[in-house]
């Protein structure tokens, strides 16, 4: 009996570790995920100030809480605009441009004022990658000496 229950102990033991690792394979791969996304720029027009020449990588869409470059608030199940286009396009990312955010009831109907019905918000954008080199930003002028 003794050495039934030292071989569950051993195996249970050994299941714990290897639980172990997965929570710590998953900490590093949500770190590395969050670290990654915190230089994407997003932004509603078409261009990013400062890199004007892109490839569009694709669509990619989101959970947001309010607007698409919201950092702040609620993200509920699902990936936020910035980790969905960094699972769908990996490093390539560096921005989202074009983007929109949108309400989305929790029942059929459609809400009058998003706030005060229950739902929640996505957002999408195009994900792209800069091709050239930064724009620089212009100096300021300076009087001509006399």
């Amino acid at each position: 009996m003794r050495l039934v229950l030292l071989l569950v102990a051993v195996v249970a033991l050994g299941g714990c570790s290897s639980a172990d690792q997965d929570v710590a394979h998953l900490q590093q791969e949500q770190d590395a995920i969050s670290a990654a996304t915190r230089k994407i720029k997003v932004v509603a027009r078409a261009n990013v100030k400062g890199n004007l020449q892109y490839t569009v990588l694709g669509r990619a869409e989101g959970y947001c809480f309010n607007r698409p470059n919201e950092t702040g608030g609620q993200v509920i199940h699902g990936d936020g605009l910035r980790a969905a286009a960094y699972r769908e396009y990996g490093d390539q990312v560096d921005a989202i441009v074009n983007t929109s955010v949108w309400f989305v009831p929790d029942d059929d109907y459609g809400a009058y004022e998003p706030y005060t019905e229950g739902g929640y918000f996505e957002c999408a954008g195009t994900a792209v990658h800069f091709t050239g080199e930064s724009a620089p930003f212009a100096k300021p002028k300076t009087a001509p000496a006399s």
